[in-house]
């Protein structure tokens, strides 16, 4: 919790930004659901970055694009900001925020297949289900898992919690909100299925990624950052969070 102190000097820094450099931004993201939903103009990033530029006084436009694309274009001063950016250091061009949430990866499995992983080379053998890419992401033994028949890398998401339900795989690797976002959509649609997120265990095999917002101003980046302190310790980005993952999102 921030001290009274704290609080209230955020609030007049606030006030200070709100006044002097409104602005209207051009936002750029790429699509990935439930991070970036391009149908909606919506997404948990792109909530949580612009809700605080909002309280900020600023007017937000977004746009959706490949992320090198949005990089470059904001570092020639074509667009504001874009998101999500990961292991990133400022340069003369490009100034990155505090990170605004955390990827989590993860690996889950039905509890009454009674699996216990305790390192990534457990899941050697088994029927893994991933994203399409996930053998260059996570070490030697999540790519020596990566030779057996029984690795799959998918492109549709969408479709792992229900082969996680059905059976028709062993473990799901896949970003902590990605599959709870689709298991809510999914139990949504099949309202006869009778499924509880309490049927499955989740293994931490993998370190979180932390996911920035870039900008081409510096100020601009430090008065967000700023803003994002106070929004964050009110518990804002929790309330975003719970907006995506709805009731499946487990405590």
């Amino acid at each position: 919790m921030l001290k009274t102190s704290s609080l209230i000097s955020l609030f007049i820094l606030t006030l200070l930004s709100h006044s002097l450099v409104a602005k209207e931004l051009l936002m750029l993201t790429d699509d990935g659901p439930p991070h970036m939903i391009a149908a909606s103009n919506s997404g948990i990033d792109v909530d949580i970055t612009r809700e605080v530029l909002q309280l900020m006084g600023h007017t937000v436009t977004l746009g959706f694009a490949p992320l090198k694309r949005t990089m470059r274009q904001v570092e020639n001063k074509q667009a504001d900001l874009f998101l999500p950016t990961f292991f990133q250091s400022d340069t003369d061009k490009l100034f990155f925020s505090k990170p605004i949430i955390s990827y989590r990866p993860i690996a889950l499995s039905l509890k009454k297949k009674k699996f216990k992983f305790n390192n990534i080379s457990d899941l050697i053998g088994l029927k893994i289900v991933t994203f399409q890419g996930a053998a260059g992401y996570f070490g030697p033994e999540f790519v020596k898992a990566s030779k057996f028949d029984s690795y799959f890398e998918l492109h549709n998401m969408s479709k792992f919690p229900e082969m996680l339900i059905k059976e028709r795989c062993d473990v799901v690797v896949l970003d902590y909100y990605i599959f709870y976002y689709y298991l809510q959509k999914y139990l949504k649609q099949k309202t006869t299925v009778e499924f509880s997120v309490k049927e499955i265990d989740e293994f931490h095999l993998f370190p979180e990624v932390k996911a920035h917002v870039g900008f081409h101003d510096k100020a601009l980046r430090n008065n967000f950052d700023t803003q994002f302190e106070l929004y964050k310790s009110q518990g804002k980005d929790k309330i975003v969070i719970t907006k995506y993952l709805g009731e499946v999102n487990p405590k």
